[in-house]
């Protein structure tokens, strides 16, 4: 639920206004918010999912459900990583770096589906 509302608050600005939120607006500071309780989820359910990996869900699904999981991991890293430096608003090459956060938003995405379609299936 906090991805989908991290992913959606700067869609839903620039929808409404016609035109980008600048990065020190309280739309992005909510976005940035949003986007560290995210990270902070996904690691915190890393950590805890580690020591199980090996019950049948996890080995059920087996690698179509741990690959897309590492690559969310992976790709979320990276991600926030670009956000954080989208805050500058002095950032050179910004249109560049917002089109790699939105690629790196569309991975997750797309990693986290197949992730938890492969858990769903195995656990079948």
């Amino acid at each position: 639920m906090a991805l989908a509302a991290a992913a959606i608050l700067p869609m839903v600005f620039r929808f409404r206004a016609r035109r980008r939120a600048r990065p020190s607006s309280p739309i992005i500071r909510q976005h940035v918010a949003l986007g560290f309780l995210t990270s902070a989820l996904a690691f915190g359910h890393t950590i805890v999912v580690l020591p199980v990996l090996g019950s049948p869900a996890a080995t059920g699904g087996g690698m179509m459900a741990l690959a897309p999981a590492g690559v969310a991991f992976f790709f979320l890293v990276a991600h926030a990583g670009l956000g954080l430096q989208l805050r500058d608003e002095r950032l050179k090459e910004r249109t560049k770096k917002r089109r790699a956060h939105a690629v790196t938003a569309a991975v997750i995405m797309i990693a986290i589906t197949i992730h938890v379609v492969a858990l769903e299936r195995a656990s079948r």
